[in-house]
């Protein structure tokens, strides 16, 4: 069986890292995953004067993850923690707690830095575990890409083998939390 997953990038840059690690899943999982990469750039910041001028959006957005069967971030870092856009999307989706509550949800992230995102995912996972979330999370395998530009090639394809195992092992923690789910 082929689960639907809507995959979140940090970043809509076409040189996105995060980005790119997302179109490397999108190739070599298709047997087992159908990804659809999700923009949230167009979400306006959470505030009540525009949740009304914006409900087809965010009627769209909360119905297209509500549907999914798993939900994938790859998160940059920014000042130590998660993007603006990632945190807005789910801010919005905490307005309706059925939304992402239980929702399998893998974690992973590139950065230029050698940490990798390790303080974007410890926040993320503090949010999306957080009551009005609850979340399923991965968290046996962490994806933490570190000089990310040194593990792509030219053209955009991951060519660093360490971080191609890393995601097959996360991949396989996430169908298991999706078929467990």
């Amino acid at each position: 069986m082929v689960h639907k997953i809507i995959a979140i990038s940090g970043s809509d840059s076409p040189l996105s890292s995060n980005l790119r690690l997302l179109h490397y899943l999108k190739l070599h999982c298709a047997d087992v995953f159908q990804i659809q990469l999700l923009s949230i750039n167009q979400l306006p910041f959470l505030s009540a004067e525009n949740a009304e001028k914006y409900q087809a959006d965010l009627d769209y957005v909360r119905n297209v993850l509500h549907e999914a069967d798993g939900v994938i971030i790859a998160t940059s870092e920014i000042n130590y923690s998660v993007p603006a856009n990632i945190k807005n999307l789910i801010d919005w989706c905490s307005l309706d707690p059925s939304t992402l509550q239980h929702k399998p949800i893998m974690l992973l992230g590139a950065s230029t830095g050698h940490l990798g995102t390790v303080r974007a995912q410890q926040h993320l996972r503090q949010i999306l575990t957080s009551p009005g979330i609850n979340a399923c999370i991965t968290h046996k395998t962490e994806c933490l890409v570190g000089n990310a530009p040194d593990k792509f090639s030219t053209d955009g394809q991951l060519i660093d083998s360490e971080t191609k195992k890393i995601l097959h092992n996360l991949c396989a923690e996430f169908y298991s939390l999706i078929q467990n789910n």
